[in-house]
């Protein structure tokens, strides 16, 4: 069975509950699969075999797009630019990736000391670098025009920093993205990702419910009220 295939038998077995259970643990091994064999895996492939000339560039985008789909993932949020100007549009609709994107950025544990940091008990944003300045330069500007905007850059590092958590800095005016130290911090989000998935509390089955109104809309499976993760 291809994933559609299997998502379409697991989605019946699982809408009247958000308990984990067998065809739960399915469920986010179809997406965790995913996630790895089409996008993490041929990024290790890159720069394993990868000869430092030009495929950060691919990298790095791949990256930007794993970004938001992790921060609507977690929320639950599909992205539909139409929304803009349909004021009856369901509310986990949105068009505006810069706010997803960057209150991604701000939040999750994997950016800490890269877009905020602790000073203190109190968390500090765009320190010491700006999350919207890393959308506008560097994911808009691969997205929409296939480059980085000045000052920042892509460069590569050493690969047996696999557990570096700061991966941006900056040296002769220029912001350089270390995009072989994002990719290791990716991997360990997916699983933190997935370890949340799988709690078995309340906060389990909230994230259970966003996930699969997510699943949906990747297999291009249209709004279902008889579903609950559907309903707002």
């Amino acid at each position: 069975m291809n994933e559609l295939e299997k998502w379409s038998e697991l989605r019946i077995k699982i809408k009247d509950s958000y308990n984990l259970n067998k065809d739960w643990e399915l469920a986010l091994g179809l997406f965790e699969n995913r996630i790895t064999k089409k996008f993490l895996d041929p990024i290790e492939l890159l720069i394993e075999n990868g000869f430092k000339d030009g495929e950060g560039f691919a990298i790095l985008t791949v990256q930007c797009a794993l970004i938001e789909s992790f921060a609507s993932f977690r929320t639950g949020q599909i992205f539909n630019y139409s929304s803009r100007w349909n004021k009856g549009a369901p509310k986990f609709q949105y068009w505006e990736s810069s706010k997803v994107f960057i209150k991604f950025l701000h939040s999750a544990e994997i950016f800490k000391d890269n877009f905020w940091r602790l000073e203190g008990a109190k968390r500090v944003v765009n320190l010491p670098f700006s999350a919207g300045e890393f959308f506008d330069k560097v994911r808009c500007g691969l997205m929409h025009e296939a480059r980085t905007k000045s000052p920042w850059h892509i460069n590569t590092t050493a690969k047996h920093l696999k557990k570096e958590k700061v991966f941006i800095g900056s040296s002769g005016g220029k912001i350089k993205v270390l995009r072989t130290i994002l990719h290791h911090r990716l991997k360990d989000h997916l699983q933190t990702y997935i370890s949340d998935l799988r709690q078995e509390n309340q906060e389990g089955n909230n994230l259970r419910r966003l996930f699969a109104r997510k699943l949906d809309h990747i297999f291009d499976i249209s709004l279902d009220l008889n579903f609950d993760w559907w309903r707002e």
